[in-house]
């Protein structure tokens, strides 16, 4: 039988040592592809009619399909949902901030890096791979203290860093959790398939110095107070 609380105790196990865990299906192979399905479906499959963003972000090559979360309301509530999960995962007290959802083009890369404030704790989740072709995720093996540019809010290596990355494999459903700002990470083998699908969760300790970035500084729209009305009774 599957032990999925065993396989939680050995990844929050690693996370500690070592800063990142592999997570294998973190999704079933068919919830991400119905997950993608859906993203797809609802933003769309070219760049004429695409609903999200069109274009060349920091880390890639070429235009690429993105989306961000508070631009899509399932979006959000999936990053949402994934909160308490994450928090099993890591230990950790976390609240979510940002995520992102991102197709590649063939021969495009995501270049080697490391993330802003508010993805302290991350996830990267592959939803699916049009030729069915494996694009591993490279991470260092050696954390550093983030140095980090107070506008852009990007984590830099400092200088004279050396790192050793290792290659992990990502089947659909896999996911890598890592501390986004004290390791260096990214594709930097082309993409082999024609395209490949991603989402990537970002959370904060909730009691950390990076608290503030705790729905990406939305508080105030995201954590309205609902109401519910019902007609008076004949």
């Amino acid at each position: 039988m599957f032990d999925r609380l065993k396989q939680i105790e050995v990844m929050r196990e690693g996370y500690e040592k070592n800063g990142w865990a592999l997570c294998h299906q973190l999704f079933p192979k068919e919830v991400a592809q119905a997950t993608l399905y859906k993203f797809q479906t609802a933003l769309g499959g070219d760049k004429d009619g695409y609903k999200g963003i069109w274009g060349k972000g920091p880390f890639t090559e070429h235009d690429c399909f993105e989306s961000y979360a508070y631009h899509f309301d399932p979006h959000a509530i999936l990053l949402w949902t994934m909160t308490p999960y994450m928090q099993a995962l890591t230990g950790k007290e976390l609240l979510p901030t940002t995520s992102y959802f991102r197709v590649y083009r063939k021969g495009d890369i995501c270049k080697l890096h490391a993330d802003r404030f508010a993805a302290e704790h991350a996830i990267t989740l592959t939803l699916g791979y049009s030729d069915d072709i494996n694009w591993p995720l490279w991470i260092s093996e050696e954390a550093f203290e983030a140095r980090v540019d107070g506008e852009s809010q990007v984590s830099y290596i400092p200088d004279g860093t050396k790192l050793s990355f290792l290659k992990l494999p990502m089947e659909p459903g896999d996911a890598v959790i890592y501390k986004g700002l004290n390791h260096i990470h990214g594709r930097h083998d082309p993409n082999p398939n024609e395209w490949s699908a991603h989402i990537f969760l970002n959370f904060v300790d909730r009691n950390g110095p990076y608290a503030e970035h705790a729905f990406d500084q939305r508080q105030d729209t995201v954590l309205g107070t609902p109401e519910f009305h019902f007609p008076e009774k004949a």
